[in-house]
């Protein structure tokens, strides 16, 4: 076998390691003999360098080299060699008469019964009592992502994880058994003891695993950050005696899973003279314009590209029993399927984890990350500029290119959005200048050429690491003393251009301006613990813990702009190149947050029966002030397993069974950095002196409030754990109550006090649910499969809210306030519009209505309902029209493996929550375009109770107003996020070939989706939960189309 370099370095390590024993061997007698062999693992029949071999009864031993062989000298009063390796079973092999003895080791199940992360430590799954999930590094993988996070989705019931855009590089919003607060509901990350607020940065690949620590009494031990649930992440390490390099990577094309359905120009025609008509007025378009349109542009054809994704990875670890070591790098790297030559993400990884047993009681140990991010994008879910709005929204009569004209376009104030691959007129091919659409608002411009003339980078660099000492003394069997230190610095700086353009006679840039923006950021986080273990009579088993963390986060940010570039371009968009003085802007910010906190945590065990811990913390926060800087988090857990009882213990269907039950209270102090205290800073200008020139002012902008509170949250838990035919099926049942009180957020104040909504505590939610985990598995003979699935229900409703009227609002769309709200006795958020009760069909429908409340409605009207009774329509009549919460959350796995063959398929939904779709805004009347379910609206001939008519004057404000029928629509979906094919290469081969495994696939994710939703997507992230279920123009998930490849060395 020829030595590998990883390997070499490897054996050296571990013989460096040993030598100390070797100095101390026992001389043998001469009389004696040499016992030389091969260590090797028993299910791949791999060698096993740096198992100890030794002579039973003495200190006479040595290490099998890096093929695993060994060669040690014996006497003759010697019987016994010791084979011992950590993760392996001991082996004792008699000498007898022999000089060769050959040993295959096999892992040690006892010591590799599958563990659970908790918070500080871990714990056999078999005794764990708290609401804990867990995701591998398979799963993990087995979906190709390139967030980390979207790992989490449908794969643990009430985890509910939703992808904020499909735009590279976005992020994802997860929310842990519903929307706790009006403000931050993102879980706290801890990545190998470093608390994190996002793991985008992480590299899949990189993960051994993911808990989720769902219930308040498993979190509690991270107090004040606990609020939003703890997702616990360990990343790979070293394995003794396992010397690999490994490569994973994947390249793929992606491409839109679908468009909306849009009118064509035919039926844009014909529904627009109908909306003229409506109104009293005469056909827009002659029936020849209809017959023949001069143009029939398919706006997202246009801006639907297909695009490439990929992912490699590739990764060096080892180990002996007192070193262990994991090198890895990663790229991953996506273009959009809008404007891929804009809209893109890179990310580079560099990871190391080492640790190294100095001493039979010290080990130390680091885990380190660097990452580098570059990202470009394109403007979406905006009301008024987003590119992807303006496809949906832009009649098809607009060529994208302009080919009457090559000229410079004088009449115009500005230059036209130029067509950088034009093609000369003559020839047909497109223009020299994008298309331009006047038509009465203008609010809408050419996408095609907005996406040219968009320009935006992000660049941003990161470290992460955290380096341990662990103190194990020999002479207190059970404590453990560790101490550790983490940072978290990095910086980020991005750009944006928009040169000199024209779109329209409304949408233009009369000059070129450009921005900048820059900061950095550093968090340092300190924490010592100390565990001791112990048992008596070996019934009685006793953990206790005791911690504290310092941990400090402080950062810098910069920003300017200026107009007017003396050398226009991408190139030269930097501020300093800007010559209109008149319109430069500046503004920088600077932020210190402190916290420190005490834990402890106490468990019980009696034979594994009976289960018992209860943990506290004492958070202080740097957020709050002197009367409420402090918060206590405690908890309480216990649980039975049933199956170790005699009367359960031998029962051949209920192989195990354990009820466990808890309750927690955990906080939440993320807030604005001392956000108790009055904020000073600029406010708008006001005409002052003799010529009234305006003055920039600066003033009181935030009030102080000394009384404000910890955001706390309680919790009860119940849960069940079974296991059937050994295992064969296994299932999990949580049913849970939270209630989360003085939810921290802002207080709306009138707008002539000139300050922004003070910080308070707003009102309590609750939300309440069950959980259900079922995992069937079986072999037949080499066909092995497996089903997992999971669905999860929770139901959310605001039980208080401090305002004098009972409402918060949130978010609104058309530049109003209210279309998102928090009131008490409705989930947290809900659509803030008007109940409709169908369409009014006749003319005497039309006047008992008008008569009735004193509207203006014709037949194929909305008939808008009366809320409150007084006999108008009117503002006081709005209430809930649907929220975007989803009560319903599901996954489904299917794994089958068959001899080197593999295949799983994944599937993923939620239901129950509604989206509002701009698309459907009628407030452009004559200017935009439609879905084609506006090909259904009421005419005297199609009596439809679904869609009223169409109008351009619309009185009645059938399509203005915030209704349910017209713009709320169900986002619930079904969705196969991914089915993958791979091929394992025989060992025999991959060994011959000097790989220990070759593994090729093909992987497609989202290749179905099933939704009544008649937007680009369904699945859309939160956005913030006042902020949440508006698509204006979402950038969609992809559709995309994978070949990968695993080899192992």
């Amino acid at each position: 076998m020829r030595t590998k370099p990883i390997q070499l370095i490897q054996f050296l390590v571990a013989s460096i390691l040993f030598m100390g024993t070797l100095l101390c061997a026992q001389d043998v007698s001469a009389q004696g003999k040499t016992i030389s062999g091969n260590v090797t693992d028993i299910t791949d029949g791999m060698p096993l360098p740096g198992v100890n071999v030794s002579i039973e009864g003495t200190s006479t031993g040595t290490i099998t080299d890096f093929d695993g062989k060994f060669s040690l000298q014996v006497g003759p009063n010697d019987k016994k060699l010791i084979f011992s390796f950590i993760g392996y079973v001991q082996k004792i092999e008699a000498i007898g008469t022999k000089t060769t003895i050959n040993i295959s080791l096999d892992e040690d199940v006892e010591q590799l019964e599958e563990v659970v992360v908790v918070g500080y430590g871990v714990q056999k799954k078999s005794v764990v009592t708290g609401a804990i999930a867990s995701v591998k590094s398979e799963e993990i993988t087995e979906t190709p992502v390139g967030n980390a996070a979207q790992s989490l989705q449908g794969r643990t019931p009430g985890v509910l994880v939703t992808n904020v855009s499909g735009q590279p590089g976005a992020g994802v919003d997860i929310r842990i058994r519903g929307t706790g607060s009006n403000g931050n509901n993102t879980p706290l990350f801890v990545v190998d003891g470093m608390q994190m607020d996002d793991i985008n940065f992480l590299n899949p690949n990189d993960i051994e695993s993911m808990e989720v620590l769902k219930d308040a009494a498993s979190s509690a031990i991270y107090g004040s950050r606990g609020a939003n649930g703890v997702v616990m992440i360990t990343t790979k390490k070293g394995k003794s005696g396992k010397s690999t390099v490994t490569y994973d990577g994947y390249y793929g094309v992606q491409n839109a899973w679908r468009e909306s359905p849009l009118l064509n120009a035919q039926q844009y025609m014909t529904l627009h003279n109908q909306g003229a008509v409506n109104a009293g007025g005469r056909p827009i378009y002659s029936d020849e314009q209809i017959a023949n349109p001069a143009n029939d542009t398919n706006w997202q054809n246009e801006i639907f590209q297909s695009a490439p994704i990929q992912s490699h990875s590739i990764s060096s670890s080892g180990g002996t029993e007192s070193s262990n070591y994991l090198a890895s790098f990663g790229y991953f790297g996506q273009d959009g399927i809008i404007a891929p030559e804009k809209s893109q993400f890179e990310r580079y990884t560099f990871r190391l984890n080492t640790s190294h047993k100095v001493s039979e009681s010290v080990k130390v140990g680091v885990n380190a990350t660097f990452v580098r991010e570059e990202r470009s994008g394109i403007e979406e879910n905006q009301q008024f500029g987003g590119s992807i709005q303006n496809a949906l929204l832009h009649d098809p009569l607009t060529p994208v290119y302009d080919y009457t004209r090559d000229n410079e376009y004088d009449a115009y104030p500005v230059k036209p959005a130029y067509n950088p691959n034009h093609v000369n007129p003559i020839t047909g091919n497109q223009g020299s200048y994008y298309g331009i659409s006047d038509r009465q608002l203008r609010e809408i411009v050419n996408p095609v050429a907005k996406i040219h003339n968009t320009y935006e980078d992000n660049i941003t660099n990161k470290f992460i690491g955290n380096a341990f000492v662990e103190v194990k003394p020999v002479r207190l069997k059970g404590l453990t003393v560790k101490t550790d230190f983490g940072v978290d610095v990095g910086s980020w700086a991005n750009r944006g251009y928009s040169p000199e353009v024209y779109y329209n006679s409304v949408n233009q840039n009369a000059a070129s301006s450009v921005n900048q923006s820059m900061g950095e950021y550093s968090t340092w986080q300190w924490e010592n613990t100390a565990m001791y273990e112990f048992k008596i009579n070996d019934d009685h088993k006793f953990n206790v813990l005791g911690g504290m963390t310092m941990r400090q986060s402080t950062g810098t940010d910069l920003w300017g702009s200026r107009n007017q570039l003396q050398l226009p371009g991408w190139d030269y968009g930097y501020v300093g190149n800007g010559s209109d003085d008149n319109s430069q802007k500046s503004n920088g910010g600077f932020y210190d947050h402190r916290l420190m906190s005490f834990f402890g945590r106490v468990g019980y065990d009696y034979k594994e029966k009976y289960l018992l811990s209860a943990t506290m913390r004492y958070d202080g926060s740097s957020n709050f002030g002197p009367n409420n800087q402090f918060g206590f988090f405690p908890s309480i857990q216990a649980g039975w397993v049933l199956s170790n009882e005699d009367f359960l213990k031998y029962n051949e269907t209920v192989n195990f069974l354990k009820v466990r039950g808890s309750w927690g209270r955990v906080g939440n102090e993320n807030i604005p950095p001392f956000g108790y205290l009055s904020a000073f800073g600029s406010t708008p200008s006001y005409p002052l002196g003799p010529n009234g020139v305006p003055q920039p002012g600066y003033g009181l902008t935030r009030m102080a409030n000394p009384d404000l509170r910890w955001e706390a949250a309680a919790e009860f838990n119940v849960g069940i754990d079974v296991g059937f035919f050994n295992d064969m099926l296994q299932a999990n049942v949580d049913i849970y109550s939270r209630e989360r009180q003085d939810l921290l957020g802002n207080k709306p104040v009138p707008d002539y006090t000139g300050q922004e909504d003070p910080i308070t505590n707003l009102g309590t939610v609750r939300n309440q649910g069950i959980e259900l985990a079922l995992t069937y598995q079986n072999n037949e003979g080499e066909f092995k499969y497996s089903v997992t699935g999971n669905v999860a229900y929770n139901d959310n409703k605001v039980t208080e809210v401090n305002n004098s009227d009972g409402f918060i609002f949130g978010d609104g769309l058309h530049n109003t306030v209210g279309n998102m709200a928090m009131a008490t006795g409705h989930s947290l958020p809900f659509f803030y519009g008007f109940k409709t009760d169908g369409i009014l069909q006749t003319e005497a429908d039309a006047q008992k209505y008008n008569e009735m409340y004193g509207m203006n409605a014709k037949p194929g009207d909305i008939r808008y309902m009366d809320t409150n009774g007084d006999g108008v329509i009117d503002e006081n009549d709005r209430t809930d029209i649907g929220s975007p919460v989803h009560s319903w959350s599901y996954g489904l796995t299917l794994r089958a493996e068959y001899k080197g063959f593999d295949f799983s398929m994944f599937w993923q939904g939620q239901a129950g929550g509604q989206m509002m779709n701009a698309s459907t805004r009628q407030d452009l009347i004559s200017e935009q375009n439609y879905n084609t379910r506006y090909l259904d609206s009421w005419t005297p001939d199609n009596g439809s109770n679904t869609m009223p008519r169409f109008t351009h004057d619309d009185t009645n404000n059938n399509y203005l107003w915030m209704n349910d029928m017209v713009h709320i629509e169900d986002a619930s979906y079904l969705r196969l996020k991914n089915v993958q094919i791979g091929y394992t290469l025989p060992k025999v081969i991959s060994q011959k070939a000097g790989m220990q495994r070759l593994r090729v696939y093909v992987s497609g994710n989202n290749l179905l989706t099933f939704t009544d939703y008649s937007g680009l997507d369904p699945e859309m992230g939160h956005g913030g939960a006042m902020g949440s279920g508006f698509d204006m123009g979402s950038y969609p998930q992809a559709r995309s189309y994978l070949v990968g490849l695993n080899i192992t060395f």
